[in-house]
């Protein structure tokens, strides 16, 4: 007599990331949100910086054998773990981790969410966390007890995507489950991340090559080279998805500008053309006779700010006024659309940090460009001074205030960070006006949040600093 096949169907090879043994059933089954039914299994906010016991310091592998980590964000006891719920199919990325503790296992989980850059909220009483990564994949997981004769006696640790990119998850899961079971190793992932960064400088460079072989178009008595036309294709489309009203095709165009801004993702010189039209509002080369294109039209530097100042854009894709941004239907807003303009948020956040980094490495050629000066200053300088005359607040002051919420959104103050350290690279004013705000306070906080729990906030705050320093150099 044959045995029937398995309920789910047929047992599927399982992932690099997971042992052999380790198939638990189906991952397809929809997981509930939180695991159990009790409401106390949310995620308890304000425990995220409660302060654990001194004498608790874990080592973690790929650092130095006397090298001692920082202090684990994660409280967890082993008489907290409940065993795996009858029936409840577990994910194909778990892991079983003998031979260590709950409380270890959560202190390399939580020491290697600092390293990636990884947001996360503890729940210390239910053994769960809640990640968010920089590139919006969102993570559950769960530490569960194992007991009987299908799970031995050990620590189960399960990893669930909830949204986002499964590439990056599956990229993010394994560094995860690897700290977990003590195999992460902190040097391979650093040598990981530069390699990425030179494979960018040889696409970069591949791009510039290949531009010397195409042959420029023809517009009327003009000339115009095919990147060039394509670029303002480019920012025609995303100009035109921000203004729809439909959340998807918004995000759509913020993406689209992330990537248009980004000197290793298309190229130096579609990322100079679409700097310049988020910075100065304009995709015209003042150095060229071009009157074909009218940029005013676009649009895309107002819907920045407005992103940037008041968190959303108008109904028609606009700029928001102060006093649209401060009405009384902003506290009673559905939750999925706060969401979606928390995310337009860091997207814009994004696009103008990448922006800033492009006016600061090749700001001569965009102050040429726009007919403005002949240094990154002065486009910094009309920067700031348009975009307070467009929605009538500071733009310091609007990123140093997103530095203060570190704690909270630290990807949105990593990416402010970023801002401000470009423009006081570029600006004497905007670091003379920092310095009157009180920025060093706020940035040293922010600082101390990244060394416990950020390190790419860690890094771009320490940058801030060192550029505010110059101020008092300055001064001498």
């Amino acid at each position: 007599m044959t045995r029937p096949p398995p309920i789910g169907g047929p047992v599927k090879p399982t992932p690099p990331y997971a042992k052999r043994d380790r198939f638990f059933g189906p991952a397809s089954l929809k997981k509930p949100a939180f695991i159990g039914s009790n409401p106390s299994d949310e995620i308890d906010k304000d425990s995220f910086f409660k302060p654990e016991p001194k004498d608790d310091e874990i080592k973690i592998s790929g650092a130095e054998v006397d090298e001692r980590l920082p202090r684990s964000n994660w409280l967890l006891d082993d008489k907290v773990l409940r065993p795996v719920p009858t029936y409840y199919p577990l994910e194909k990325s778990s892991r079983f981790v003998t031979g260590a503790s709950a409380k270890a296992i959560a202190s390399k989980i939580s020491e290697c969410c600092r390293i990636m850059s990884v947001q996360a909220e503890y729940n210390h009483d239910a053994g769960t966390a809640a990640l968010k990564t920089i590139e919006h994949v969102e993570i559950h997981i769960a530490l569960w007890r194992g007991s009987g004769p299908k799970y031995p006696e050990c620590v189960i640790v399960e990893a669930q995507r909830r949204r986002g990119d499964a590439v990056l998850y599956h990229k993010y899961c394994r560094s995860i489950l690897d700290a977990a079971d003590g195999d992460f190793d902190v040097e391979e992932f650093h040598a990981s991340e530069e390699r990425e960064k030179e494979h960018c400088k040889i696409a970069e460079k591949m791009l510039a090559n290949q531009k010397h072989l195409k042959k420029p178009a023809k517009l009327g008595n003009k000339t115009i080279q095919p990147d060039h036309e394509n670029s303002l294709l480019a920012l025609e489309i995303a100009a035109s998805l921000l203004k729809k009203d439909r959340m998807d095709a918004r995000q759509l165009g913020m993406e689209s500008l992330c990537l248009l801004t980004d000197p290793a993702r298309t190229g130096i010189d579609t990322a100079l053309i679409a700097s310049r039209v988020v910075l100065t509002g304009s995709a015209q080369d003042e150095s060229c006779d071009d009157d074909e294109f009218v940029p005013e039209e676009l649009g895309i530097r107002e819907a920045i700010l407005s992103l940037v100042q008041f968190g959303r854009l108008a109904e028609d894709g606009g700029y928001m006024d102060e006093l649209e941004s401060d009405d009384e239907d902003a506290a009673h807003r559905h939750p999925e659309e706060q969401e979606h303009n928390n995310l337009l948020h860091n997207l814009a956040l994004a696009v103008l940090a990448n922006a800033l980094d492009v006016l600061e490495n090749h700001g001569s050629k965009i102050a040429a460009a726009s007919g403005g000066g002949t240094s990154s200053a002065s486009v910094a300088d009309a920067f700031l001074s348009e975009s307070k005359e467009i929605s009538s607040r500071d733009l310091l002051s609007t990123l140093l205030s997103a530095l203060g919420s570190a704690g909270s959104k630290p990807h949105d103050a990593c990416l402010s960070a970023r801002c401000l350290g470009s423009l006081c690279e570029a600006s004497k004013d905007a670091r003379r006006r920092s310095k009157e705000m009180n920025a060093k306070n706020v940035v040293a906080t922010a600082l101390d949040v990244g060394k416990r729990t950020h390190v790419k906030l860690e890094t771009e705050t320490e940058k801030v600093l060192t550029t505010l320093e110059k101020v008092d150099d300055e001064q001498e």
